[in-house]
């Protein structure tokens, strides 16, 4: 071990942060550990042919998580909350299962999908109300324990609201990208960034006047050397990807999608765990794949949808370095 290394590791250990609950039955909380889940999808309709498997799927996940020892310090939820339209009865299906979460200690923030509706989310999570620093959108800063992660509301919302369908693309309005710009140039220490959708149609403008241009949140952040990382939901698939700005200089952006809880495609959660130096973002163990959704009784198990679980096990890890 190099001197370096050894004083990174011994800044790491530091800064984890793992407080024992009280009693010597209860796990360890680590404060730089956190959980990512996106496209829980709940239904809370009792309606004849709405599908409701990915309802306890989602209960096998926090079963999962609560099992976890160490615990995580908090849980973000990347989206799509709701079945389809944001109905009020998803969310009042969705908010008792997600407090188990909160009634164990580990702090719950969720943002919004293309299926979601702001309203009825509001009032199934007040707390989104309450913590928001852009009004009327559900947008949190989350400190992630040696990093911070700004989560954003990608929602291009049918303004009818309750019960309709929304544009499926991702948008992000001038309040939202102000406050994000502001944000990321006061950031006294490494940040990330997500949302639900993933970072080519989540747009800035940048510039001013004839000069004004919209680009995607990786180019607009590109440049600030507290920028570490995006991860988003949306495409229910695991995978890590890298975007530069040019060729001019040698810098790449780490970006990462996060599998469905529930729903179709890739299915678990991700663990998120901030070193000194860095984040490491981990496919959980015990996930699955199917599409469009889970097996019939008796019926034969796709070969292909075995060799996409291998190879997902097999790049389940993606690392963001801090420093440019």
């Amino acid at each position: 071990m190099t001197r370096r290394e050894f004083f990174i590791g011994a800044a790491a250990t530091a800064a984890a942060g793992c407080v024992s609950a009280t009693g010597a039955d209860k796990p360890v909380v680590d404060q730089n550990l956190s959980v990512f889940l996106s496209d829980i999808h709940i239904s809370g309709l009792n309606v004849k042919g709405q599908p409701t498997y990915q309802n306890p799927l989602l209960d096998k996940v926090l079963d999962q998580i609560l099992a976890m020892n160490p615990r995580p310090a908090r849980a973000l939820v990347f989206g799509d909350v709701a079945l389809w339209n944001g109905w009020a009865a998803d969310y009042a299906e969705s908010a008792p299962k997600l407090k188990r979460l909160t009634d164990a200690g580990i702090e719950v923030t969720v943002t919004t999908g293309n299926h979601d509706h702001r309203e009825p989310l509001f009032a199934a999570y007040p707390r989104q109300k309450d913590i928001t620093p852009v009004p009327g959108r559900v947008t949190s800063k989350v400190d992630l324990g040696t990093a911070d992660f700004l989560l954003l509301d990608s929602l291009n919302e049918n303004p009818k609201g309750e019960g309709t369908g929304n544009k499926v693309d991702g948008t992000l309005d001038d309040a939202q990208a102000a406050w994000l710009m502001k944000t990321a140039a006061e950031a006294k220490r490494p940040f990330f960034v997500g949302c639900h959708h993933p970072p080519q149609e989540v747009l800035v403008t940048v510039g001013s006047g004839k000069k004004a241009k919209k680009v995607s949140v990786l180019a607009a952040l590109e440049d600030n050397p507290n920028f570490a990382g995006y991860v988003h939901g949306h495409n229910h698939r695991w995978y890590r990807n890298w975007f530069h700005k040019g060729y001019s200089k040698r810098h790449v952006v780490r970006y990462a999608c996060l599998p469905s809880t529930g729903w179709w495609g890739t299915i678990g959660f991700a663990t998120f765990r901030t070193f000194a130096d860095r984040a490491e973002l981990k496919l959980a163990p015990g996930h699955d794949f199917f599409f469009p959704k889970p097996l019939a009784e008796g019926e034969r198990r796709p070969p292909m949808w075995d060799e996409i679980k291998r190879e997902d096990a097999a790049s389940g890890a993606c690392t963001f370095l801090y420093a440019h």
